[in-house]
């Protein structure tokens, strides 16, 4: 962590002790390895909920009145942090909210809608799946030594890479709209390496 995300974090520890949003620029990385602010430069404003630790970045967990839903932020790449004079907004998303949960199906797979999802795997994958998305979760055991679990996921580009980075002995079981979308992401791969 360096200095400048250490002094967010602090600062969003301040705007969630004083019930404050909070606005910054969110960044991205360009090909001369700066970071730059997304969208033009947008003004994010977010009501600070949560903030977590995953894969060694921290991460703010809060919500966005104009669009009504939870996001989440790295916080390396937030810039210009400052507190606004805003109370912050969705409490009432927050009151049931399982922190441990949202990062098992969001973190390492951002940017979609969240889904039910059966997969059929191999026994073998058990732990695969069960360090991903928790015990909790809806597991059928079959008698051709594989298994179905059922559970929800943010269905993404990182979320079929996940997948493809298991292998053959996990498949995307239904539904069919997710099956499609997969085969759709699996086709545009290969077609980079067509001769």
């Amino acid at each position: 962590m360096n200095e400048a995300a250490l002094q967010c974090v602090d600062l969003i520890h301040e705007a969630m002790s004083d019930n404050r949003q909070i606005r910054f620029h969110y960044c991205e990385w360009n090909v001369k390895k700066e970071l730059v602010p997304r969208r033009d430069g947008m003004i994010y404003e977010i009501s600070p909920w949560a903030l977590t630790w995953d894969d060694e970045n921290y991460y703010l967990v809060g919500y966005e009145e104009s669009t009504d839903r939870i996001k989440h932020y790295r916080v390396d790449k937030m810039q210009d942090m400052e507190i606004s004079e805003k109370s912050r907004a969705g409490q009432e998303k927050f009151q049931n909210f399982d922190l441990a949960a949202f990062s098992r199906k969001t973190f390492g797979m951002f940017g979609g809608q969240d889904t039910n999802v059966t997969l059929s795997c191999e026994n073998r994958l058990i732990g695969v799946v069960l360090d991903r998305f928790g015990r909790d979760i809806m597991i059928i055991p079959k008698a051709d030594g594989t298994f179905r679990a059922h559970v929800v996921v943010t269905v993404s580009p990182q979320f079929f890479g996940w997948v493809t980075g298991i292998g053959s002995g996990m498949r995307i079981a239904g539904p069919q709209n997710v099956q499609k979308e997969y085969r759709e992401y699996l086709a545009k791969i290969l077609e980079g390496y067509e001769a």
